[in-house]
């Protein structure tokens, strides 16, 4: 009975997202690092814009508020 669960699963499983599932699943932790790396890059960016007021990078789509956006 459990062989069928899980005859049944892997059918199920093997649709037009199968390649998709292999490869989040193959780069699960690659992807969750560099998603990590990529936050903490623009965080420290605005944290040094903020403190020391660099305009430049205050003035990026990122950082603007909502009423900035027309100039």
């Amino acid at each position: 009975m459990e062989e069928e669960k899980s005859e049944e699963n892997e059918k199920a499983g093997s649709g037009a997202l199968q390649p998709i599932r292999n490869f989040w699943e193959k780069y699960k932790g690659e992807i969750g690092l560099a998603v990590m790396v990529i936050y903490l890059f623009l965080l420290g960016l605005g944290t040094i814009g903020e403190v020391w007021e660099v305009e430049w990078i205050l003035d990026l789509p990122i950082f603007r508020s909502v009423g900035k956006w027309e100039r």
